[in-house]
């Protein structure tokens, strides 16, 4: 303080008004709750601005110090004092960056991606997304968020706090379930949370969209024979280090999402589904095939069964053991 003292009132205008030219421009993290004099000197080390001391004197003595706000912010090369206390006080040039969710992508995954991305605290995504409070603030019924995050491409701030990301995730989900696809499901007697999950399974199955419809066709028709659904993706869900190959001993695990040991749908989804394999859950193509398997071109082979389906899974073997010669 005592230096800030010292300056001239012409210094003073000068370093408040003048720009301040920043040769070595890269990101400032403001956290919150941080004081004036620690913004000033976190400004000062990012050379935003000159002086620390009186960055700190200057928003006290202004009637936005008050409102500085906290994040992460990539000012421009050139800016004066006085420009980034009001750009602070109104959380402009905060950092934004695009995160894309892909479709299928589970909890764990996006709270990977979130922490990579954004330095977002992935154990706090994990906590929230189980939280019966914060459920209940999004109006979810279900234990966890799982299958009620919409896989998009988001404009998210660098840092931003894991309630406000997930909300807009959830708020974008809410969104994409028009009124046609909520006729649809009360006129097939499916609630939200059985669509969803036959959604994800679907999804976990096949990337091609031209198959999406007719492998929900295929667990249908599982289901109405109370056949158990055999889903692999529901295996990937809860075994600890997938996706992998899947072994025999991965089978047997007991877990109510294990539809190898258990028939009918698991307790909930076991990713996050985009819109057509959501399309596709309520709309399954009507066939006869009972069971399916990869035919090595990123697609599979369908058949209507056990013995149709024994070949097709030869054919498959055969295809494999050519591509690793």
């Amino acid at each position: 303080m005592l230096a800030v003292c010292a300056l001239g009132a012409g210094t003073l205008a000068l370093l408040l008004f003048a720009p301040h030219g920043n040769d070595r421009r890269q990101p400032v993290t403001i956290p919150r709750g941080a004081s004036l004099m620690e913004i000033g000197r976190l400004l000062e080390d990012g050379d935003v601005v000159s002086h620390g001391a009186l960055f700190a004197v200057a928003a006290k003595l202004s009637s936005r110090g008050a409102r500085l706000q906290s994040g992460t912010y990539l000012f421009p090369e050139s800016i004066s004092m006085r420009d980034v206390i009001a750009a602070l006080a109104a959380g402009r040039y905060q950092l934004e960056i695009w995160v894309t969710v892909p479709e299928g992508a589970t909890l764990r995954s996006i709270a990977a991606l979130l922490h990579a991305k954004l330095r977002i605290d992935s154990a706090r995504v994990i906590a929230l997304s189980r939280a019966p409070s914060f459920l209940r603030a999004l109006r979810v019924t279900a234990s966890t968020l799982e299958g009620y995050l919409f896989p998009d491409t988001y404009l998210i701030r660098f840092g931003e706090e894991a309630e406000k990301v997930l909300a807009a995730m959830h708020e974008r989900f809410e969104r994409a379930l028009t009124p046609e696809l909520r006729a649809r499901m009360r006129e097939r007697g499916r609630t939200l949370h059985q669509t969803l999950t036959m959604a994800s399974i679907v999804e976990g199955e096949t990337r091609k969209a031209s198959e999406r419809a007719r492998v929900a066709g295929v667990y249908e028709n599982r289901l109405a024979r109370g056949m158990k659904l055999q889903a692999d993706p529901t295996i990937q869900y809860i075994i600890p280090n997938g996706p992998r190959r899947l072994l025999y001993r991965d089978l047997a695990i007991d877990s109510p999402y294990n539809t190898y040991r258990y028939r009918g749908l698991p307790p909930g989804p076991i990713n996050n589904p985009g819109l057509e394999a959501i399309r596709a859950a309520l709309y399954p193509e009507k066939h006869e095939f009972l069971y399916f398997v990869a035919d090595g071109t990123g697609g599979h082979r369908f058949s209507r069964n056990a013995a149709e389906h024994e070949v097709a899974v030869l054919e498959y073997r055969r295809i494999q053991k050519e591509q690793r010669q």
